[in-house]
């Protein structure tokens, strides 16, 4: 069975949020404000402690003697070879202090995006400010590094004014940003990617339970950097956090409203929310105060992308390791879904998962009727697009009885001063719509329907695609004499510097960089030269756009010659690595009727 496409409402505003929120009876989305904590946060550091063999014999072989971290910390996590075998379990304490609980270190794949290109970390615990520990297994694990996160210490008083803003708002609790969290500090490896939400899934974050109000903020700063840099994700991998105090946290970055694509539950990512209870709840249940904050956020979240709190869903599996259906298995979900329920997990612990019955039935309290007027969403399917390709734009058009096929969609691109229509489409029976544009420029795009009859346009949240830079070389000599430059020309869209990387081979076959050499552009032409100073074979490859993400043209390898007379045998002969110049970009198209205009 095949699951009809759903669009996210990205970047919705502040004015559609006060709309949705009336409608469903829940209030304005209320933005927590920064606060003093937020300019220290840059300071979170990750470090580690490798774990040696001896450090097991001294504890008895089940158990490490006493480990003294680098420096202090406020979160760990372990990495090893056979860490889901071996029942890990670690301890802390400050020196000279009493030790804490002995705590699970879960095997850390229970939350992962679809596709993780690291395994063996575990989940991370949270310490509070410790500098020893020790860690006991049932197996010993091989090859033990322990990673650390330490963040700065909150100022008094900073957690208690966000529970005192919280409480006092209306409706859905007051979300705490990146911003004032530390997430600005913390930036993401690579550009959000949107999906759409039909479901949401609840977790836990698989860390202790012992923490204050006002170390939750550290807590989810702490999560996204061991998140990012030890388990090597893009980002932290949930969409929201909400601690046992009530307090609810904006997790990864891209729009709280958006339909962010997660890490959090394998092979359904892209079709979910993930929102983490901060704590383990698999023997405790979890707080009213966190219930009711979650049942609000929950409302609000679903009612922004038009779900229902209860019923099901049928949706596909992507498959995964640690999915517990296989590829192209469809599933029914209920909309509100633990974490167990698609994925080989306990999550989000035993009492947590007993309460969701009550959880559905206070969202749908909560929310009341999704939506009394039309909604349009749109979502790019990229956050940026290369330049002269095509830049394809979906969402979905519905009113309070569903979705509203055949009516007129326009796209529309600011251009400086104002919105210019670039590319027309019809929505389908089931209110969805796409586009596809040529994208030469990035910019703002939005989507306006007008529904038959004269009635009001409906207008989407407007998203910015970016442009990504796109080169190519000209076909030259594949010989040159040694000590001369071999000459390279070629086309840089939409601009920009560009710089030849020039690379040797050595006799063993490896390529070894000589050196970068800057070229000289003018509009959107390129020319350099690249001076090959030792007889040998060359690589040759122009690069442009940013040093983070600079896009490559097909190198051109070419080989340095002892003596003149190799060069003039083939002089004006192809090279042995040519590229053809960039043809003109593909027509654009759009489904339904309508023409589209180049952006």
């Amino acid at each position: 069975m095949t699951v009809p496409a759903r669009t996210p409402a990205p970047g919705v505003t502040r004015r559609q949020a006060l709309a949705l929120g009336a409608a469903a009876g829940l209030g304005a989305l209320v933005r927590a404000p920064a606060d003093g904590w937020a300019a220290t946060a840059s300071g979170a550091r990750s470090f580690t402690l490798d774990v040696p063999h001896a450090a097991w014999a001294r504890g008895g072989g089940r158990r490490t003697g006493v480990l003294r971290a680098p420096r202090r910390f406020d979160l760990l996590g372990v990495r090893a070879r056979n860490l889901g075998a071996s029942s890990l379990e670690v301890r802390v304490r400050r020196r000279g202090g009493p030790w804490s609980p002995w705590t699970p270190l879960g095997a850390g794949e229970e939350h992962a995006p679809d596709a993780p290109k690291l395994a063996g970390a575990s989940d991370p615990v949270w310490a509070g400010g410790a500098d020893e520990l020790q860690l006991r297994a049932l197996h010993t694990p091989a090859g033990a590094r322990v990673h650390f996160v330490s963040v700065p210490s909150v100022p008094a008083g900073g957690g208690a004014r966000l529970r005192a803003r919280a409480a006092q708002a209306g409706g859905p609790p007051a979300i705490i940003t990146r911003a004032q969290w530390g997430g600005d500090g913390v930036v993401p490896r690579a550009k959000p990617l949107y999906g759409d939400v039909q479901i949401a899934f609840v977790h836990h974050t698989v860390s202790a339970n012992a923490y204050s109000a006002t170390d939750s903020a550290g807590i989810v700063l702490a999560i996204a950097k061991y998140h990012r840099d030890t388990n090597g994700w893009n980002d932290i991998g949930y969409n929201l956090l909400v601690d046992q105090f009530g307090q609810v946290f904006e997790g990864r970055a891209g729009g709280v409203e958006a339909a962010v694509v997660g890490a959090q539950a394998q092979g359904w990512n892209s079709h979910s929310t993930g929102i983490a209870t901060i704590g383990t709840w698999s023997e405790a249940a979890f707080p009213e105060a966190g219930m009711a904050s979650l049942a609000r956020v929950l409302a609000w979240k679903l009612g922004l992308h038009g779900v229902p709190a209860t019923g099901t869903v049928p949706l596909v599996s992507a498959g995964g390791s640690l999915n517990r259906y296989r590829s192209g298995v469809t599933v029914a979900f209920e909309r509100i879904s633990g974490h167990r329920d698609g994925c080989t997990t306990e999550c989000p612990g035993t009492r947590l998962y007993a309460q969701l019955p009550e959880l559905r039935t206070r969202v749908a309290q909560l929310a009341g009727t999704v939506a009394v007027a039309p909604t349009l969403t749109l979502a790019p399917s990229a956050a940026e697009v290369t330049y002269g390709a095509g830049a394809t734009f979906s969402g979905t058009l519905r009113d309070a009885d569903g979705g509203l096929g055949g009516v007129p969609v326009s796209v529309q691109k600011h251009g400086g001063s104002a919105w210019v229509t670039v590319g027309r489409t019809t929505t389908r029976a089931d209110g969805t719509w796409s586009a596809t544009v040529t994208w030469r420029k990035a910019g703002a795009v939005r989507a306006v329907a007008t529904p038959a009859g004269g009635g009001a346009s409906v207008r989407s949240a407007p998203m910015t695609v970016a442009l990504g830079t796109l080169i190519d070389v000209a076909p030259g000599p594949s010989r040159v004499l040694a000590g001369r430059s071999a000459l390279l020309s070629g086309l840089v869209r939409p601009g920009g510097p560009v710089r030849v990387r020039v690379e040797r081979q050595t006799s063993g076959g490896r390529w070894v960089r000589v050196r970068d050499v800057p070229a000289a552009v003018r509009g959107s032409r390129w020319t350099a030269k690249a001076k090959l100073s030792k007889p040998g074979i060359y690589r040759l490859t122009p690069r442009a756009g940013t040093p983070v993400e600079a896009v490559a043209a097909t190198a051109r390898v070419v080989r340095a010659v002892r003596h003149a007379a190799d060069v003039d045998k083939i002089a004006g002969g192809a090279s042995n690595a040519t590229v053809a110049p960039v043809a003109p970009p593909p027509a654009a198209t759009a489904s339904g009727a309508g023409g589209i205009a180049a952006a």
